[in-house]
Formats: structure tokens, sequence, C-alpha cells
């Protein structure tokens, strides 16, 4: 006889009174436990057994162990025992199972996790007959006889007039609250446990579902139940499985208190005394996207809910819920536990940050999921700002909290943030996958720039590491500009913001003395420490410098211009020290340099001080050839202190130098200000002069590029010339800015060297303006000079650049006033091979660069004169009209070949043509046929002839005139002679008339008809 240990005869007839006194009570009982078993905890039958467990186990105070196994009974029955350690089963306990909402461990304290008394209502989801067997007893719910109980009742009730129970167990068509009656029964747990429930699963479908769930229990179910240690999965032998020590696997943190009285006072009666709240959150130890790491991603209080979590770790915690379970009750409850959910995140983040896991990787970011999500992440923004838990920048600091972080937005992690971590307080590392954690922490970004700017210029910096760390950073553009302010400690002391501007010296001028150090500072010059100097603050801006950069350096030259200006000789000797050594050290001047060296302060051998470019060293050929009264020669202390070669790179004379001004522009005379072109500029005689001819040659405003000039030709001592042009000629460089002409941009003509135009306007030497080259033939001296005897043994090319000449083609446009000014005055006889050369020449291109006043012309037959006025024959019919009253311009080549040779003349004379205004008709005359020997010789000869006593065109006799040409022809002469030079003009054979005329005379003339032949 089964002993009823748990009083469940007295239960079952409480219950089954209640139905037959309200059937409607029956009818609530079974529609709640049917919500239950098929709504709200229609999955959650492992859960739930799994925590009545974990609460047994606590209430005991013992290591919760549970057993679930599938098996099959003897019957072929499949059925699910649910096993646990604990406080075994008592009344409490089953009249807690045995009715809804009515938990038995409202008062069972802390660490419990069952509140409702609900549910163990999950199991009717699976199963229509349970057991719950316990070392203390043994009960029993089961569907069939509650139907049989309940039909016994319903039946005495309707034999009694009283159908309302009979109707509604027939309209439930058997579905009744199974839960409400318990039955005495016998049976013992599994051995080393102290209860077991044992469901009989219900169908197939039923044992899928058993099985699906218990696949899926995992360390989950230990992490939200802390009161278990161990579980054991047994389903039929197939795959046993043991899960325990789930803190190997998880990092786990438990926080606990709890909650003010007022924070409860909304909860329903029954919950009010639970003021206890306990958070746990976990982490698994392997990455999230490897096997065991994934992480449920909703809140668990303590089993899983359906309220979304986005944070990266499991949380469990006291909230309360809904009847359902799946959902948290807004409330003051809530808003406590999550706030301390927050704190306790925090805590678990910053413990795991100091053992070097990334934190950043754990911060919440994007959006919530949920209201419960949101609150849960302001509360632990909140307290992750205030836990140290970033890495700091230097590693020999401690953890800092995003409060009082900062990150540099340009560089957010490497060895530049390192080096600047060791200055800046609170700089921290990020991984480029953790810049939205610190904007949602709200970590102070700063830029590069905003860092740089507040680096500290004084105290104990190791500035060589940090440039070194910074330097691959500055590769990038963005970088570098962020750098602009790095300090760079002088070599002086001082530390300055940015290198740009800083000079770095190079290891040649390591041997400078320190006197010129000292110097160099004075001027100005921001020299970095020789210590600190990296390939970084190049890379920024500051300037490398050799000895040869430093003479470069603006620095150098306004220390040199400012001696002129100077009455302090002592500073003024330091000056020129300092520049002399910097000289040394380079061994060579750059050219730009060389101009303003040459203003720097040295004493002459009187010891008078005086300009570099003003002073010679004894022996050389500047000393050779230069008046010393105008250039003195240089203190010998400074020879042997210096040494001829760096005196000479100064511009103390050992020889003629050639100075070079840059970008010249005709008619443009820079010779005012101390910038390199008016430097050189202000050094050359007669500059302005120079360039105001240049663009009288060339045009004004025509750029002319870089132009060399011997320098000094105004100190030559006056002996000296022949020497000086000899050694002019013989030294390439001051050769070839003597014969080197200038030429203009887009200009046709060329202008003289600056060498050559002073040799030739301002020597005041015994040399014409334009002079014959020795040798050169058809030169007549009474127009042409021969070269004087100071220009004795130098070659062609030197004296073509002083005024020499070839032929009368090579007479520069300026000159030929000279040339016709030798000529004579008005009305001076010329004898016709002199007047022949100039009028070939102009024939050919050659003339005068303006009108000349004056021109040599026919005034008559073979005679020609200097005249003022004339016209320009169109050819060679026009010479006849040569009179004194007309003056006539012959063109040599003139004669039809050339049609355009006159009119070029006239342009460049500024003269009509002969045929300007002259009626040229002629009329009259008797024909006569022209002799049959000269048509045979001349077959595009005209036939015939007119014959004249007396030509004349415009007025004027002329011996012979043609109309038109070739056979076509109309030819007048008023003798043979005349004819002679008709025929030869009509058929193109003008340099053969003298041939024409002999054969007039004799046609058996044989040379005559040769002539004409091959002529």
């Amino acid at each position: 006889m089964t002993v009823d240990v748990f009083g469940t005869d007295a239960l079952r007839g409480a219950v089954l009174e209640a139905w037959r006194a309200s059937p409607t009570r029956l009818r609530e009982d079974a529609n709640t436990e049917e919500d239950h078993a098929r709504g709200y905890y229609r999955d959650r039958v492992l859960v739930e057994l799994a925590q009545n467990a974990a609460d047994a186990a606590t209430r005991a105070g013992v290591a919760g162990r549970l057993l679930l196994r599938v098996a099959t009974t003897d019957e072929g029955t499949a059925v699910l025992v649910a096993a646990n350690t604990g406080s075994p089963l008592d009344a409490a306990g089953v009249a807690s199972m045995a009715s809804l909402r009515a938990s038995a461990k409202r008062d069972a304290g802390a660490g419990t996790v069952g509140r409702f008394g609900v549910g163990f209502a999950a199991v009717r989801a699976v199963a229509d007959e349970v057991t719950v067997c316990s070392t203390s007893g043994a009960v029993r719910f089961s569907l069939a006889d509650t139907r049989e109980a309940v039909g016994r009742t319903a039946a005495q009730e309707a034999a009694q007039g009283r159908a309302a129970l009979a109707d509604e167990v027939r309209r439930r068509d058997g579905s009744l609250p199974a839960l409400r009656l318990p039955w005495p029964t016998e049976g013992r747990p599994p051995s080393g446990y102290d209860t077991a429930v044992v469901l009989e699963l219900r169908d197939a479908p039923a044992l899928d579902e058993v099985r699906s769930l218990l696949s899926d229990v995992d360390d989950l179910l230990l992490l939200a139940l802390p009161g278990l240690v161990e579980v054991l999965v047994d389903v039929e032998g197939e795959w046993p499985r043991r899960l325990a020590d789930v803190h190997d696997r998880w990092d786990v943190l438990t926080a606990g208190g709890e909650v003010p009285l007022g924070v409860v006072a909304d909860r329903p009666v029954e919950q009010r005394t639970a003021r206890a709240w306990r958070v746990t959150w976990a982490l698994p130890r392997v990455p999230e996207d490897a096997p065991g790491g994934t992480v449920p991603r909703v809140v668990h209080a303590p089993t899983p809910t359906d309220e979304p979590c986005s944070l990266p770790a499991v949380l469990v915690a006291t909230l309360p819920l809904d009847p359902s379970r799946r959902h948290v009750v807004p409330g003051p409850l809530t808003d406590e536990v999550l706030a301390r959910a927050g704190e306790a995140y925090a805590e678990l983040v910053g413990r795991l940050a100091a053992a070097g896991q990334d934190a950043a990787a754990l911060v919440p970011t994007g959006l919530a999921a949920g209201a419960i999500d949101a609150a849960l992440r302001e509360h632990a923004l909140a307290a992750l700002v205030r836990t140290p838990l970033l890495v700091p920048a230097s590693p020999d600091d401690d953890l800092v909290p995003p409060l009082r972080a900062t990150v540099v937005r340009d560089l957010s992690d490497g060895p530049a943030v390192t080096a600047l971590g060791a200055v800046v307080a609170g700089l921290v590392r990020v991984p480029p996958s953790g810049t939205a954690a610190l904007r949602a922490l709200g970590v102070e970004e700063r830029t590069l720039a905003e860092v740089v700017d507040e680096l500290p210029t004084g105290g104990d910096v190791d500035w060589i590491a940090l440039y070194d760390a910074l330097d691959a950073a500055a590769q990038d553009a963005t970088a570098r500009e962020g750098l602009a302010a790095l300090p760079v400690p002088l070599v002086d002391g001082r530390v300055v913001r940015g290198p740009r501007g800083v000079v770095l010296l190079d290891d040649d001028v390591a041997g400078l003395a320190p006197a010129t150090l000292d110097a160099l500072r004075s001027w100005g010059l921001r020299v970095a420490d020789p210590a600190v100097v990296r390939p970084l603050l190049a890379r920024l801006g500051a300037q490398r410098l050799d000895a040869a950069g430093l003479l470069a350096h603006p620095a150098l030259r306004a220390a040199v211009l400012g001696q002129a200006d100077d009455d302090d000789l002592e500073h003024a000797d330091e000056v020129t020290a300092a520049v002399l050594d910097v000289v040394a050290a380079a061994g060579a001047v750059p050219p730009d340099a060389a101009v303003w060296l040459g203003l720097l302060t040295l004493d002459a051998a009187d010891g008078e001080p005086a300009p570099a470019h003003g002073l010679v060293l004894p022996g050389g050929a500047a000393a050779r050839l230069l008046d010393d009264r105008v250039l003195a020669p240089v203190a010998a202390d400074a020879v042997e202190r210096w040494g001829r070669d760096v005196l000479a790179a100064v511009g103390v004379r050992d020889d003629l130098v050639v100075t070079t001004v840059p970008d010249v522009v005709a008619g443009v005379a820079d010779d005012d200000g101390d910038d390199p072109a008016a430097l050189a500029a202000a050094s050359l005689d007669g500059w302005e002069q120079y360039v105001a001819d240049l663009a009288d040659v060339l045009g004004p405003g025509t750029y002319c590029g870089d132009v060399a000039a011997v320098a000094d030709l105004d100190a030559v001592d006056d002996a000296c010339w022949p020497a000086l042009l000899a050694h002019v000629a013989g030294t390439p460089a001051l050769r070839a800015a003597l014969v080197t002409p200038v030429r203009g941009e887009g200009a046709a003509a060329t202008g003289p060297s600056y060498t050559a135009w002073w040799l030739r306007t301002r020597a005041d030497l015994p040399v014409p303006e334009v002079f014959a080259l020795p040798g050169a033939r058809g030169l007549p001296a009474a127009l042409v000079p021969p070269a004087p005897d100071l220009l004795h043994g130098l070659d062609a090319t030197v004296l073509r650049a002083l005024g020499g000449i070839g032929s009368l083609a090579e007479v520069p446009p300026d000159r030929w006033a000279v040339l016709l000014e030798r000529l004579g005055p008005v009305g001076t006889r010329v004898p016709l091979d002199v007047a022949g050369h100039v009028w070939r020449a102009w024939a050919r291109g050659a003339g005068p660069q303006e009108p000349p006043a004056t021109v040599v012309a026919l005034v008559g037959p073979g005679v020609a004169q200097v005249v003022d006025d004339a016209a320009v024959a169109d050819d060679p019919r026009w010479w006849q009209r040569a009179t004194s009253d007309v003056p006539v311009v012959p063109v040599p080549g003139a004669d039809g070949s050339d049609a355009g040779a006159a009119r070029t003349v006239a342009d460049l004379l500024d003269l009509p043509l002969a045929s300007d205004g002259t009626d040229a008709d002629v009329g009259g005359g008797d024909p006569e046929e022209v002799p049959d020997a000269l048509l045979a010789l001349l077959p595009d000869a005209p036939t015939v002839w007119w014959r004249h006593d007396d030509l004349r065109i415009g007025g004027e006799p002329v011996d012979w005139w043609v109309q038109g040409a070739g056979a076509d022809a109309r030819m007048h002469a008023v003798h043979v002679a005349g004819l002679a030079a008709a025929l030869a003009w009509a058929t193109g054979r003008w340099a053969s008339r003298g041939a024409v005329a002999a054969l007039l005379g004799d046609p058996d003339d044989g040379d005559a008809a040769l002539d004409l032949v091959i002529g």
C-alpha cells in the first residue's frame, strides 16, 4: 500500500471540491496550465527542471549536480529523467507543484531562482504522466487519473441535478489540468541524487523535442544557474556528455547586493521581500567566431528571455519578468538591476584589460537592439568611462580610463604613438578596429597637430627616439602637416617650434670654429643641436646645409651686406673671419654667392679696409694688369691665414673674373638693391648705358637671360692694354665673355657682349669703331681702316668682337653712319671702287640701322658723289638718268632677276624709287632690224629696234630704253652701243652686254660669241 507522505489526498480533495463548487475554477485552472505548457514554457522544460534542481542545491547548501537522461522503459515508453542533488521533496514542494503562482520558494532566501511557482508546468509540454520521486517519498501527476477523478465528481454532481461541472468537462474534451491533482506513489531517485522528475514522453514529436533541447544544453545552463556545478546528459547512451568546470572556459564576474526597499514597492506582494539582486557576466575565452565562443545575444533572468542584448558577453541578472518569463518588466527594480549590471560589466572589462585583452572590442557600439539593451549600454558606458581599460601609449604607464584618455585622430597606433605617449599624458594606443569604441566612450580625439602643439619644449625628452618614431608617420602628407610645429632643440640650448627654417649642419661643417658657429647663430640661423639631427627634421622642412649651402643662406648674405654700415670694426672682423671659415670648408663658392661675397670687408696691404672685390692677390694676373691705385693688394697676413684660394673665392682678384648678371632685360638696369642681379650689375662700370644700348639693338623689354661680363675693366692699367687683351683672348672664360653675343628672346638681331661693348665704347682705346680684319679683301682703307697695332696678334674672332669686319656685309647697323662720315661731306667725289662696295653691301641687305643723312649716288656717267638726297634705280635703265640734280643709287644685281632688291634698298635708305612719278612711255623712232648674227645667238631677242636721234625719259636724255621683255620687248636706242645695252637687258643678259656690243661691231668676233653662248 502506497503511503501518502505529502498529504496528497487532502490536496486532491480540496481541488476537486473547489471544482465541484465552481466549474469555472476548473476552466480557469485548465486554461492556465494549458497556457504555460503550450505557450510560455513550450520549449523550456529542461531549463525549468534545471532551475528547480539549482534551487534545491542552494537550499541544501550543496553543490548542485543534475542528470538529464532519456531512456526507454520495458513497456517501450520513452521517459526523460531529471535527477538532482539538494533538498528532497517535501509537502510544501508538492503543494507548490500542484498550485499555480504559489511558489514554495517565497522565503527560500537569496540564491534561489524560481519565484512564480509556475515553472513546473513546463513538463506538460511533453508529458501527461509525471512522477517526482525523492529520498523523502514520491508523488505523481497523471492526466488519465485526473480525467477519471473529475469524471466521477461530475457524475456525482449530475446525479444531484447539477450538470455544470459535467458540461464543462464535456466541452474540454479531456483537456484537463493534470498538475492540480497529486497522487501518492512509490519510487527512488537514481543513486547519488536526492530527487528525480520522471516524464513519460507523450509521443514521438515530444521525444524529438526533448532530444533537440538536450543537444542544445551547454555552458550557458551552468552560467545561468550558479547553484549547478555539473550537468550530465545521457540520451540512451548515444552521446553522453558532462558539463562542468565552466570557469575554466569563461571569464566570469558576479556581483550582488540588496536593493533599497523603495525600489520594490511597486512589485507584486509576494515579490517585495525578494530584494536581493545578483548579476553575472560571462565572456568565453575563445574567439566568438570559434567553436564554443558564440554568445547568445539575449538577457538571461536567469533563464533566457526574448530581450536582446548587444553586449558581447552573457548577462544573467535577477531582473523582474512578466508571467511568461520571456520579457523584463519595466520599473524601478529593472532600472536598479541594469545600473548594477552596467557597473559589473565595466568591472569585467577592466579586469580583462588588465590581463592584456583588447578592451575596445568589448565596448558597445552602434545602435541598441531594444529598450532594455539601450538602458544596459547606457549604464555600461557610464561605468566604462571611469574604468582603467585603455592601453597607454607609453608601455611604462598604467591602463587609462577613457575619461582621462586622449587619442590622436591621424595616428591611432604604432611607434609614433608610443613615442608621443612618453611626453603626452593620457595618450592611448588604439587599433584601427577600436575607433568606434573610443568614440562611444567619448575619448577625446585630437589631431596630430594639436598634440604636437602641446609637446613640452623643456624637460627630459628623448628627442631622437621621438623623431625616429615619427619618421614613418611623416611619409603621409597629412601627418607632415600635423608635425609642422614639432619642437626642435637648437645648439644654443633653446627649443623652437617647427623644423621649417631650422638649419641642419652637414658633416663637412663639423670642423667650423666655435666662434664661427656662434656667429652663425647671432646672424639668425636656427642651428639644430647635432645630437638630435634626424631624417625626420629634413622631411618636415628643416634645411640640411653643407658649407656650400651655408654660403647660399640669406643670413650670411645679410651679415656681409651689413658690414658696409657697421662702424664696429671688431664685429666686422668677426663677420669676415666667420665667412672665410665657411668658404674654406666649402672649397667652392656657389655662383649666386660670389657676387655678394665680393663685398666682404678685408684689409688692404696699407691697412685700410676694402671690399674683397676691390683687392688683388700679389703676384697674380690681376695684380699685373690692374692699376693698384684702384684695386690695392690684400694684406699679407690675410693671405697667410686664409690662403690664396679662399680669398680668391670671396672675390679678391687673382685673375680677371667673369661676373654673371642673371635675367637681364634690355633697357632695364637693375643695379639698385641687394639681390644677386642688382649686386652683379652694380659692380660693372657703365651697366645702365649698356642695357640701354641693348634696347636700341634688340628692342626695349627684350629678355636676354644671363649675361657674362669681364669685371674691373675700368681698373686696367693704361700701359697694360695690349697684355690684357691678349690675356682675355687666351683665357677661355674671359674670352667667352668677350666674343659671345647677347641673344634676345624672340629677337632676330644680336647685341654685343658687355665686355666687347665696354672695350669699344668706354675704354678710350685707339681702336676705330669699325676696322678691317687682317687679310680682308675689297675693303678700301678710305672707308674701313686696318686694325691698329694695339690689336696685333689677336685672332679674327676676338677682332670681330672689337669691331673688325671682313666685308661691308659684316658692318653692324649702328656703325654705318661712321663709315659714311669717312667718305666726306656732301659733294665729295667717291671713287667708283669704293662706291661699288657700298652699293653691293646695301643690295645684299647690309645697311644702317636708321636712314643715313648722306648716301653715295651716281651724279653722272661713271661719277659717284656724297649726296644728301637721291633716288634708288629700279634697274640699270635708270642709271642713265643720273645727274647732279637727280642723283641715282644703283642696285647691283637688280637686273630683273631680283625685282625686290631695289625696293629693299629704297626702304633701307628711306629713298624713293627712280620710277616713282616718272613717265617712262617712249614713242616714235625709226624701226630697224636686229642683225641676224645676233638673233642666231639671242633667239629670244626682238627682231626689230627703234632708232632715235633724241631719246628722253622724264625729260632727261638717255642712250637706250626697253619696254617689256623677251621677244615682245620694244627696244629704243640712239646708237649701236645703246642697242647693245637694250638687247642685253631685253634678253636677260645684262652681264654680257659687252659681248653684245662687240658682236654688233664685228659679227665674226668668236670670243664675244662664246661669251654669249656660255654666259
